[in-house]
């Protein structure tokens, strides 16, 4: 674990400051008025952006971006995709199994009769917030691409585009603050301990021999 610490140490670090900014802002703020003051900005410029950029945290783009990485490197596209499925089942496993009756900001602020601001043409889900399975899904792919990069300007790049893609789960309504906070959490935890296992355990020189395209293989 401490030397996927030392190789992803800038992603790791950046995480680790803003998720504890995380938790102080969620203890230290109610739900409904914290997502009121993120849903002042819908309205703006940002909406079209945030609306396309959600979908890098949807699991077919991240499964379709692993079947194309097949094409360049087996090891790398492997890894992207055992690190998805585990922090993805385990996001949806709590989503589903302990946390259902969770309603999403829409059908919460009904409940309080509070209109929301919506960006117009996304359908809005109403249950099952917590976690969001999209934060989990960007931070996990991300995870995995700053760990694959040698460039600390593009650990903080890959970073910056976790953030981004999560924050526009709360930005959509589609989730709360706090749901994204822990997706976020399931995918980094789940896909340090992916890597861990894969590249610093015995099976490690089995797998570093996939570093090629999947036709080299045959």
């Amino acid at each position: 674990m401490k030397s996927i610490l030392h190789q992803n140490k800038i992603f790791i670090v950046l995480y680790a400051l803003v998720f504890c900014a995380a938790l102080l802002i969620i203890f230290s703020t109610d739900k409904l008025q914290l997502h009121l003051f993120f849903n002042r900005l819908v309205g703006s410029p940002l909406d079209n952006f945030f609306s396309h950029v959600t979908f890098i945290g949807d699991g077919i783009f991240i499964i379709l971006f692993a079947l194309l990485l097949l094409l360049d490197n087996v090891q790398k596209a492997l890894t992207i995709l055992l690190c998805y499925l585990i922090s993805a089942g385990v996001t949806q496993g709590l989503k589903y199994g302990f946390f259902g009756y969770v309603d999403r900001p829409i059908l919460e602020f009904a409940h309080h009769n509070i209109s929301l601001q919506v960006v117009e043409g996304v359908d809005l889900n109403i249950h099952h917030s917590f976690p969001s399975g999209h934060a989990t899904a960007a931070f996990s792919l991300f995870f995995c691409l700053s760990f694959f990069s040698k460039n600390n300007r593009t650990k903080v790049i890959c970073f910056l585009a976790a953030v981004t893609v999560a924050f526009s789960r709360v930005y959509l309504s589609q989730h709360f603050f706090e749901d994204i906070t822990a997706g976020s959490f399931m995918g980094v935890l789940f896909s340090w301990i992916v890597c861990a296992v894969l590249f610093k355990t015995k099976m490690a020189e089995k797998f570093n021999s996939l570093q090629k395209p999947i036709w080299k293989l045959f």
